[in-house]
């Protein structure tokens, strides 16, 4: 047979595999409205697809083609968008994930890419924390008043991978057995209410609105304070404890503090202290009457003017002090410590531990070892929290 008489049945089965896309506006499933066509070759049509909505104002649902409620004229929020392929089902009615057949037309969903916010690439961490009794305390073995939390959840779901932490150091505050028990009360209750208030799986999902956030560390903040004063009062005994935290929800880090626990961040070579200690001498030197130098040496730089258990003074600073959260990126470092470490290791010190360590762990050590060498004149706790890509 010649090519020649082979050419009308070609050209009949091409004309067949021909396949007119769908104008603009046609609805499909009664939900899915075709906003635009994309693409239409080769018997496949690809179509951008509008999602049907409800109007927040009366409740009745629209076209996704539409910007304003057909029945009160409100305006409408944005549709979610598709793209959709259209093309000929295959004989054996075989269907593909995110299809369906309509007639004798197979047409599968795919992600709208162009219309849809890219994701940032999700951070990653290496956490690593040391709590020590010191030096001093501990050869005379006394307690370790510290309490230290680390808690580091990933969720793994089709929109990425969200990280979020919670990482905080209390510093017990009444001696024996009193300030024990005052940061762990701290830890856990603070724990408690951040875990199931922040981190919650809908929290972590949808991306925790910034007001609700800051409200939250302070609720939590506030009821761990008064759990020290009910304590207090009902064993007559003074107890109390500070407080520094860092709430990490994807690439977002709030810090709070109360007391002179600190929270620092290391980032381009240089160490900034993110949060300001509550104590006497802090307010000397905001007035410019001592140095920082002769801070680290004044008779009373151990009074502290602010703490939980304190009915006047638990309020917490939150950093940033704006509602947006402290936006953090890859080789960023997250340092929270008691006084028992910063009191003995200079911040020129804690820089260049961070400069050199090739982890958290490493780094932790090497700061309290820093801090023993010093005199270890306190408990010493330490978490550090390298940011990675």
């Amino acid at each position: 047979m010649s090519e020649q008489e082979l050419a009308p049945d070609t050209a009949e089965l091409s004309a067949a595999a021909a396949l007119d896309p769908l104008v603009v506006g046609t609805t499909l499933l009664e939900r899915y409205t075709i906003v635009a066509v994309l693409s239409a070759d080769d018997g496949v049509n690809t179509y951008r697809v509008a999602e049907m909505r409800r109007c927040p104002n009366c409740g009745v649902e629209n076209e996704g083609s539409l910007t304003h409620c057909g029945f009160c004229g409100n305006e409408l929020p944005a549709p979610r968008t598709f793209v959709l392929t259209e093309r000929r089902s295959p004989p054996n009615g075989a269907l593909l994930p995110a299809s369906f057949m309509l007639d004798d037309l197979t047409y599968t969903f795919a992600r709208d890419m162009d219309e849809q916010p890219q994701l940032a690439p999700a951070l990653h961490l290496d956490v690593a924390y040391l709590s020590d009794p010191g030096l001093a305390r501990g050869t005379r073995g006394d307690p370790n008043e510290d309490a230290v939390l680390v808690m580091e959840l990933n969720a793994q779901h089709a929109t990425g991978a969200p990280v979020c932490g919670l990482f905080a150091i209390a510093d017990g505050i009444g001696g024996a057995e009193a300030g024990e028990v005052a940061s762990w009360m701290t830890i856990q209750t603070v724990a408690h209410r951040v875990l199931s208030s922040v981190l919650a799986p809908d929290s972590a999902e949808t991306g925790a609105a910034e007001d609700m956030v800051r409200e939250a560390l302070r609720t939590a903040i506030a009821e761990a304070n008064t759990k020290i004063i009910a304590y207090a009062h009902a064993h007559n005994i003074m107890l109390g404890s500070t407080l520094t935290l860092a709430l990490l929800i994807d690439d977002h880090a709030h810090i709070a503090n109360v007391g002179d626990s600190r929270t620092y961040l290391y980032r381009d070579e240089t160490l900034t202290r993110l949060t300001r200690d509550h104590s006497y001498v802090e307010q000397l030197i905001a007035r410019g009457a001592i140095s920082d130098e002769e801070a680290r040496v004044h008779p009373q730089r151990n009074l502290i003017l602010k703490s939980l258990g304190d009915a006047s003074g638990f309020e917490p600073d939150i950093f940033p002090p704006d509602a947006e959260g402290l936006a953090l990126r890859a080789g960023d470092v997250l340092v929270l410590c008691c006084d028992g470490l910063w009191e003995m290791v200079t911040d020129a010190e804690i820089a260049n531990v961070l400069a050199h360590a090739s982890d958290a762990r490493g780094a932790c050590a090497q700061l309290v070892s820093f801090a023993n060498a010093a005199g270890g004149a306190d408990n010493i706790s330490v978490i550090v929290v390298r940011v990675l890509e």
